[in-house]
């Protein structure tokens, strides 16, 4: 029952920003929008609009909690844009079960550590990191920035970052250098 409520009370949300002709709004006061309509409150959200990027950050409980606050996010970003300018949702938030909160920052911490170093060998290994890629892991999510020469290199270092252990997703920000 309390999904179904939930479904109608996202589906509302969604139609009211799909007919909304407010254009001083922008995707990331949409999206808080829409969490807090989720009961999804502990959820920052942040905008790069250069990147075309919002990030979800903060804390929640569950794996469940974590990957619904993308679905409401990417649902609320959907509706109010052009499929042109599709945003990205990186989803950085740290999940820590209520009672085992250090331990969980513990695991996201060295999981995130381990995701840099395993990329880094990756980079070595298929010859790119003489490109200037860099990258960082922030609870599963493997950001890319930097620089490469053509766009099979930026394909490139996306598959190879897409292919390390505990990498949930891959952010891929590289720029082709002109």
């Amino acid at each position: 029952m309390r999904n179904v409520l939930t479904f109608f009370l996202l589906a509302g949300l969604l139609i009211s920003l799909g007919c909304t002709s407010r254009n001083d709004v922008s995707y990331s006061d949409r999206v808080k929008a829409a969490l807090e309509q989720a009961e999804l409150k502990d959820v920052t959200v942040s905008e790069d609009k250069d990147k075309n990027t919002i990030t979800l950050g903060g804390t929640l409980h569950s794996e469940e909690a974590k990957a619904k606050a993308a679905s409401v996010a990417q649902s609320a970003a959907s509706v109010a844009q052009s499929a042109a300018s599709n945003r990205i949702i990186a989803n950085e938030i740290s999940v820590q079960p209520v009672g085992a909160e250090s331990e969980a920052r513990d695991v996201a911490s060295n999981l995130d550590d381990a995701i840099e170093k395993n990329y880094k060998a990756a980079l070595i290994s298929s010859r790119l990191e003489k490109q200037h890629i860099r990258f960082k892991a922030k609870n599963g999510a493997l950001t890319l920035t930097g620089t490469v020469q053509n766009t099979s290199q930026s394909h490139e270092a996306e598959k190879l970052a897409d292919g390390i252990p505990n990498v949930q997703q891959v952010v891929n920000q590289i720029e082709v250098r002109r």
